[in-house]
């Protein structure tokens, strides 16, 4: 599966805000909506497979993500020099 980003600068500076971050919230719990109700068909045109191979690609990237994240927050705090007062 080759990814590549078919989206313009606008799309993209919408996806990273509140309401677009939301509204892709709001595809994957459809998504999973149909997946409880065995209605996936009529939803998307990908089969299992397919949609599978693409939720475990959003999931690991999104976990990649989150980890890249957190550690460079923890770097920042480490970098970050503080004053500590000791009585």
């Amino acid at each position: 599966m080759m990814l590549q980003a078919h989206y313009s600068n606008r799309d993209r500076d919408f996806l990273l805000t509140d309401a677009g971050l939301e509204a892709v919230f709001e595809v994957f719990d459809d998504l999973h909506d149909a997946a409880s109700e065995g209605q996936l068909q009529d939803l998307t045109a990908l089969d299992n497979r397919e949609l599978l191979g693409w939720l475990r690609e959003l999931v690991f990237t999104a976990q990649e993500t989150i980890s890249e994240i957190e550690n460079r927050g923890a770097r920042t705090a480490r970098q970050d020099p503080f004053l500590r007062l000791v009585k």
